[in-house]
């Protein structure tokens, strides 16, 4: 399959819907047509990648230990997922191996009190395989998160069809990259999944300060107890999330809002 020379929109990405021209040899994609969702970052140059198109379901697969289990990076793919109008969840994985049971249990408890689903277990595990392929019910679902955390091994156990899997780096006890070529693959019975690269960050790409208060419904819905309609939780007077939401998570909050704010800042200096 063939790219049309200047293919508007492009490069298509997994999930993408295109139009295909199939005259002589072979076939040539000449349109992309329009997405229905996306789970969009900044990628290499500081430019807006989009991942994954027209998936239905964003899951953050995060492991408890090895590598090490980052909130905050959960809670930016939540934001991520929201402004692309995907729905979200969680499943953390190597729940066999020593780790920090509290930490694990506050984000757990954070995640669900927004309303995600939360799954745990270990990726091998055939109880947390069958209890994500009936979280995906039918739908397109794209993994994501770090490197080594078991996303290539549950896209495996769900689709029968094998994908790299990568060991841990001993030295800096984070993951290997493996999964390289995102694929939409099907599962059976119905739905599919997106096996996404595994990142070691994940940057938001530009957005406005709804959208990433969007991507916590908790503190959203703290906002009718502030005593300010126009609060945005940042310290403000009188404001209600200071007392109800998890400082933890107040403070993962308002360092994605100043980091949008600062790469604003230095959008509108690159541009004077």
């Amino acid at each position: 399959m063939r790219l049309a020379p200047r293919l508007p929109g492009g490069p298509p990405v997994a999930g993408d819907r295109v139009r295909i021209d199939d005259k002589g040899t072979q076939g040539t994609i000449r349109e992309i047509l329009p997405r229905r969702t996306v789970l969009e970052r900044i990628g290499s140059g500081g430019r807006v990648r989009t991942v994954v198109a027209n998936a239905d379901l964003l899951v953050v697969v995060a492991a408890v230990a090895e590598p090490a289990l980052h909130p905050r990076l959960i809670d930016s793919y939540a934001v991520a997922a929201v402004a692309g109008g995907l729905d979200f969840a969680v499943v953390l994985t190597k729940l066999d191996l020593p780790h920090d049971t509290v930490l694990a249990d506050e984000v757990v408890g954070r995640q669900r009190a927004a309303g995600h689903p939360v799954l745990m277990g270990s990726a091998r595990d055939t109880a947390l395989v069958e209890q994500v392929r009936q979280l995906i019910d039918g739908r397109l679902a794209a993994f994501a998160g770090l490197s080594g955390v078991g996303k290539s091994t549950l896209t495996s156990a769900l689709t029968g069809v094998a994908r790299a899997t990568g060991e841990v780096s001993d030295r800096l006890r984070s993951g290997r990259h493996t999964t390289t070529d995102p694929r939409l693959i099907p599962l059976p019975g119905g739905g599919a999944v997106i096996d996404t690269a595994g990142v070691r960050a994940f940057w938001l790409p530009p957005m406005e300060y709804g959208d990433i208060a969007a991507g916590f419904p908790d503190i959203v819905d703290s906002a009718s107890r502030c005593r300010f309609r126009s609060c945005r939780h940042m310290g403000d007077a009188g404001c209600a999330a200071e007392a109800e939401i998890d400082p933890v998570r107040l403070a993962s909050y308002r360092a994605l809002v100043e980091a949008a704010e600062s790469a604003e800042k230095f959008a509108r200096g690159g541009a004077s």
